[in-house]
């Protein structure tokens, strides 16, 4: 039987043995008079228009055939972007949000760089040519998978005094180094492979207690549909790794800064953090094949103070949060944003 429709939520999510846990995080915090409930793409029934959904009754965890909800929040990575669609042509394409939050690295450089382009390390499509030259430009590049994610597959090349090139993956002890730029033009290709690769410049960064570390703001949508930053945090890097997805430790970013620098500066530079992050979030709305929800900014600071806007991540890790100070927002902001939907 199914249960009439008196205003649901569904969460997507990718298999089933992430239902609970997703739904639980936000069940927590769910303070508005929706129903919630958690599904996986393989649990629709497009003929009957029906989902097989997780959900708690009675103190139960229960599986039960639902209507399709008025509004989706996709907390699935790498979605076929045809099933959000027809998703989206059902209960309403704007009514689905995360819709894409796998993003493509250039494309949003591409965007951001119309309005902040001071903020952002020179950033292009990879090819061996533009890979030798930003190498001469730069001396230190990254090359990034285009739909890469936590810092896979990205490798840090650094073009050494002697002329040697070396390359490494997730620490600063090189991996592969060759004995010329003629060496490395060659065989760098062989290296990516046939995967959609970019070039970052390699920014100078600052460290904390000789680790590199970064500073992450959470951005989310408030119960108006408003753009607002929820949390911005630090991830601190291990001593020998330049990777903050693999860091040792997250922290609140005051508590880095306050180290690093008197009061006055901490606030301009978390303003900073603030101003380009809500004007990311203006320059992706603008953009009509996005709908967020939610996004993160991952900035870093150079050796001159200066901030810079290292990417953008769709699906933010929210474990991230746990134990830090206002943790709930994090996942009441998403239910808030849904429960405006549905009332709109």
């Amino acid at each position: 039987m199914m249960i009439k429709n008196h205003g649901f939520v569904g969460l997507l999510v990718a298999n089933r043995s992430q239902r609970k846990n997703v739904l639980n995080q936000y069940l927590r915090y769910n303070r508005t008079n929706l129903k919630l409930f958690c599904f996986t793409p393989n649990s629709i029934d497009w003929e009957k228009k029906s989902i097989v959904g997780l959900h708690r009754l009675n103190r139960k965890w229960v599986l039960t055939k639902f209507p399709f909800p008025k509004v989706v929040y996709n907390r699935c990575y790498d979605t076929h972007p045809e099933l959000l669609d027809r998703l989206g042509a059902i209960i309403g394409k704007d009514k689905c949000f995360n819709h894409i939050n796998q993003f493509n690295k250039q494309e949003i450089y591409t965007n951001l760089s119309r309005w902040l382009v001071d903020y952002l390390p020179e950033t292009v499509p990879f090819d061996k040519e533009n890979a030798v030259h930003l190498l001469h430009v730069h001396s230190v590049i990254y090359l990034k998978p285009i739909y890469g994610h936590k810092g896979k597959g990205v490798y840090r090349v650094e073009l050494m005094e002697s002329g040697e090139i070396h390359i490494s993956l997730h620490y600063f002890t090189p991996d592969i180094i060759f004995n010329d730029v003629k060496q490395f033009e060659d065989h760098i290709q062989e290296l990516i492979g046939s995967t959609p690769y970019m070039i970052q410049e390699g920014v100078n960064i600052k460290q904390f207690n000789n680790q590199h570390f970064d500073i992450r703001a959470l951005v989310q949508k408030n119960d108006r549909g408003l753009w607002s930053v929820t949390n911005v945090v630090s991830r601190i890097a291990y001593k020998v790794s330049y990777n903050t997805s693999i860091c040792e430790r997250a922290c609140l970013s005051l508590e880095v800064l306050n180290h690093l620098y008197p009061p006055d500066k901490v606030d301009a530079i978390i303003q900073s953090v603030y101003n380009c992050s809500l004007r990311s979030a203006e320059i992706l709305d603008e953009d009509k094949t996005y709908h967020l929800g939610e996004f993160s900014v991952d900035f870093v600071l150079d050796n001159d103070d200066r901030i810079w806007i290292i990417e953008l991540n769709g699906k933010p890790q929210k474990d991230l949060y746990n134990g830090m100070r206002n943790q709930f927002a994090v996942y009441e902001r998403p239910i808030q944003y849904a429960h405006y939907l549905h009332a709109h």
